[in-house]
């Protein structure tokens, strides 16, 4: 049986896929919490072995694999004070063992000289269901207002 909720369609299989819809929103939300607590390790390993993390609408560079998503944020939070990301509005899809997703952010930064940025935009995510849960398989941030310079 199909199950549609808006522009998501997916199996539905008892509690399957509100299972994978909140696992999903909670990835998201750990990836928040793990860069602002300057939890590299945590930060890599929610990522595909493979994963691309893209942010040249931001002023970076696109990184391919987790050792070199691991490197951009160990240089991140080297370069800053503190940091806050707000993931919101997930509009998920989810098709077997992989989904897609477009989630809003609100990201500020202190940056180790003291300066403060700001950036508002948002994430389009691809998953992969994997035997240790769901992980990014890409994530691109596209800036709504004018991005701040890159932090790293």
């Amino acid at each position: 049986m199909t199950e549609t909720m808006g522009t998501t369609t997916a199996v539905a299989d008892g509690t399957g896929f509100l299972a994978d819809l909140e696992a999903l929103r909670r990835l998201t939300h750990e990836y928040c919490r793990a860069v602002d607590t300057s939890r590299i390790e945590d930060v890599a390993d929610l990522f595909a072995a493979d994963a691309e993390w893209d942010a040249t609408e931001f002023g970076m560079e696109v990184l391919r694999g987790r050792d070199a998503i691991r490197e951009f944020f160990a240089g991140l939070v080297e370069n800053t004070e503190h940091r806050c990301h707000l993931a919101l509005n997930h509009m998920i899809n989810i098709d077997g063992d992989a989904a897609s997703a477009t989630v809003y952010l609100h990201a500020m930064v202190v940056m180790a000289d003291g300066r403060r940025d700001e950036s508002v935009g948002y994430y389009t995510d691809d998953y992969v269901r994997t035997a240790q849960g769901w992980k990014f398989r890409r994530r691109a941030a596209h800036p709504l207002l004018a991005p701040p310079p890159p932090p790293v």
